[in-house]
């Protein structure tokens, strides 16, 4: 254990990427192998490969219901190797300008048994955890899409999650208010400070079922996973020369804690939460497999402003890219889709398209994907609202 803290300080000094590899070698026992994850010229690292399920020995695992209680559950849980608090939203200003935001906090655990380990109460900078946060903002009528990544220890206040449910921070990125009926956020990127007041309008919606989502057929192919859809979101947006504009619109945040989520063979995800206009919000997950193919494990939530939930599964949407764009890494993501949502109920199918509002919303982090928003509408063009999309996996297609 002295050796694996050793080895971890090391690589923290070595620079913000290797804080990562740290956190997956200290995880797993060994550092990816070059087609596993990383290249040998430095490639990206795979979600696939981050969150697959090996060697989680003493970690708890999302393997059966648990009682929910809020907003505790808004705060962090011990025990689980990975977790996370993601939000997103789509803002507008007063002159009708469009703006979109995306900010998550990635928690990792080194190893179970470091919890409890008298050497990490000696040093206000010993740590059993470690913390990476990515942020973007985007204005759409300045053509302007930015991006920024940190890490840091959960040590000498530099980062952590507060007991119970208050507050999530890395530095000066933070979400505080939990525990109240009003959140606060602030962030920065690229010089640019958004500061935002969230008031949450729906409560939180429990994924899966009940709030375990099973992406594998093993028991630890799971997370527990919730969201919540519909969150009012105003405040403001400060450029580098302190000029100021206000904003208001809507948000969305996931919740995830698992120790290891995705199954062999999963290579990534096309995940979508949208808001349409009639107050219905929708979450889907189509889990991609190494063949590019959508995975059986594939889940969503229709969820309508005024009667009952539906689970959705694959026979229930149909997904098909429409336009792709290649991004300056040289990773082609799909940009528009349509979709095509065939409720359980047996009502008529909805058929809407989801377009980027800018095509070039890759993030530049060590794991790349495309993380953007979009607009919903209908066949004849006409707007039924707004989301987000999350893409990931598709660096392997370029290396074929």
């Amino acid at each position: 254990m002295a050796g694996m803290m050793r080895r971890g300080l090391d690589v923290l000094r070595e620079g913000a990427p290797g804080v990562f590899l740290m956190a997956l070698v200290a995880c797993t026992g060994e550092p990816p192998e070059p087609d596993a994850g990383v290249d040998g010229n430095g490639g990206a690292l795979r979600v696939g490969d981050a969150l697959g399920v090996e060697d989680v020995e003493g970690f708890r695992r999302a393997d059966g219901p648990r009682a929910f209680e809020f907003p505790r559950d808004h705060g962090p849980h011990p025990g689980f190797r990975n977790e996370w608090w993601y939000l997103t939203g789509n803002l507008d200003d007063p002159d009708g300008g469009r703006h979109g935001f995306h900010i998550t906090f990635f928690r990792v655990a080194l190893a179970p048994e470091l919890e409890g380990d008298p050497a990490f109460h000696g040093s206000s900078w010993a740590t059993p955890r470690l913390w990476m946060a990515h942020a973007a903002i985007l204005d759409v009528e300045g053509d302007w899409h930015g991006s920024e990544e940190r890490f840091a220890r959960d040590a000498a206040g530099l980062a952590g999650a507060s007991e119970p449910a208050g507050r999530v921070w890395l530095e000066d990125w933070e979400l505080a208010g939990l525990a109240g009926d009003t959140w606060d956020l602030r962030f920065t990127v690229d010089g640019r400070e958004l500061e935002l007041e969230l008031d949450p309008e729906r409560a939180p919606v429990l994924q899966g079922e009940a709030g375990l989502s099973q992406k594998g057929p093993e028991p630890g192919n799971a997370s527990y996973y919730y969201s919540v859809p519909r969150i009012a979101a105003r405040g403001t947006l400060r450029d580098a020369n302190d000029d100021e504009r206000l904003l208001s619109g809507q948000a969305w945040l996931d919740r995830e804690w698992s120790s290891g989520a995705l199954a062999a063979g999963q290579i990534g995800w096309n995940w979508f939460a949208l808001q349409f206009d009639d107050g219905t919000d929708l979450m889907y997950y189509q889990l991609r497999r190494e063949d590019c193919a959508p995975h059986e494990r594939s889940k969503g939530r229709w969820m309508p402003a005024d009667a009952p939930d539906h689970e959705l599964r694959p026979e229930h949407v149909e997904l098909e890219p429409l336009r792709h764009a290649r991004m300056p890494s040289g990773n082609r993501y799909p940009v528009v889709w349509a979709m095509t949502v065939t409720l359980p109920d047996g009502n008529s199918p909805r058929r809407f398209r989801v377009e980027a509002v800018r095509e070039f919303q890759e993030m530049d982090t060590v794991i790349p994907y495309w993380e953007g928003a979009v607009d919903i509408r209908d066949q004849e063009g006409e707007l039924l609202g707004r989301g987000f999309v999350e893409l990931t996996g598709y660096e392997r297609e370029d290396e074929e």
